[in-house]
């Protein structure tokens, strides 16, 4: 199972290195075909795309924090830890709330006129059920690895969350929407050149959001998915042999999310697949991270052993 997965991640990671080589020879061209419009009536994909994009990440953050809440409660016996796990589950609800209300409104508020409240509510609500499904199903779980496959996750998002809000301040990466509002393709930059000059020149009264091109949020959080969809496996244990579908569901909403962006003109090929790839960079970090403390942790305790295992003797 686990020679599968690698072949999968590898295998998306051909694929996504392929589109970024794509992208960056053909990036406006195919901006400009697969622009379908920023209203529902001209690209309803697109628009609640734009919303439920994102749910991978930002309610994710909502389950694993019940999860970890619970969890390190049942588990953790030294207080200092339990009591910082616990922090940490509530920080990670509060950027749950905070991060998918704010976009659920944000993205929704001019194209279907939602409420301020009433877009709230909704985030509340889903929030809140994330919580639900994550506490209870870590009360049936077995699995006595869990808390540490909880912590893991979390901290993959939210590396890929400081990844991608930094790259995005320092690239400054001018969105495919503000050429066709300027009608000026001088605008355009690839995603190797920043845009902070141009976005300078234009004064203080330009949007900041629409040079937030490089890279694409929602893709990178869509990511997510490949990550956190298998993952309920094991939570649900009846979902164990489903674990390489889940896989592909999770790329399939990746897909659709990417692809979404590129038909409102928020974004580029190359914004959408080197977002991926850093979602799986940020996986890969962490993974490997974890390793050689994993080792080093492994060869203190060996270390300590030898001298009175040599007492005894």
């Amino acid at each position: 199972m686990q020679k599968k997965r690698d072949v999968l991640i590898y295998t998306t990671i051909a694929m996504l290195v392929a589109l970024t080589v794509f992208g960056s020879f053909w990036d406006l061209e195919i901006s400009n075909a697969l622009y379908l419009g920023q209203t529902p009536s001209d690209n309803i994909f697109g628009i609640i795309f734009s919303f439920i994009g994102i749910i991978p990440t930002f309610v994710g953050w909502s389950f694993l924090g019940a999860s970890i809440f619970y969890l390190s409660k049942k588990q953790v016996k030294n207080a200092k830890k339990r009591k910082a796990l616990i922090a940490f589950s509530v920080l990670l609800l509060l950027l749950s709330f905070f991060y998918f209300c704010n976009t659920l409104y944000l993205s929704n508020s001019n194209a279907f006129e939602v409420h301020f409240a009433v877009a709230y509510s909704i985030g509340i609500a889903v929030i809140f059920f994330a919580a639900y499904l994550g506490y209870r199903f870590s009360r049936s779980s077995d699995d006595g690895e869990l808390l540490k496959k909880a912590l893991f996750l979390a901290a993959v998002s939210l590396l890929s969350l400081i990844i991608i809000s930094c790259t995005k301040e320092i690239m400054s990466r001018p969105r495919f929407r503000l050429l066709l509002a300027m009608d000026d393709e001088r605008f355009f930059r690839s995603f190797w050149q920043s845009g902070k000059s141009l976005r300078e020149s234009l004064g203080p009264n330009i949007v900041t959001d629409e040079f937030a091109s490089f890279p694409s949020g929602h893709s990178a959080y869509s990511m997510f998915a490949i990550f956190i969809f298998p993952a309920l496996s094991d939570y649900v244990s009846t979902l164990k042999k489903f674990k390489t579908h889940l896989f592909l569901l999770g790329f399939a909403w990746w897909v659709a999310t990417a692809l979404s962006r590129l038909t409102v003109g928020a974004h580029y090929l190359t914004d959408v697949a080197l977002a991926g790839l850093i979602t799986i960079l940020a996986y890969g970090i962490v993974f490997f991270t974890r390793l050689i403390y994993t080792k080093r942790k492994n060869t203190k305790t060996r270390t300590q052993k030898a001298p009175e295992e040599n007492k005894v003797l």
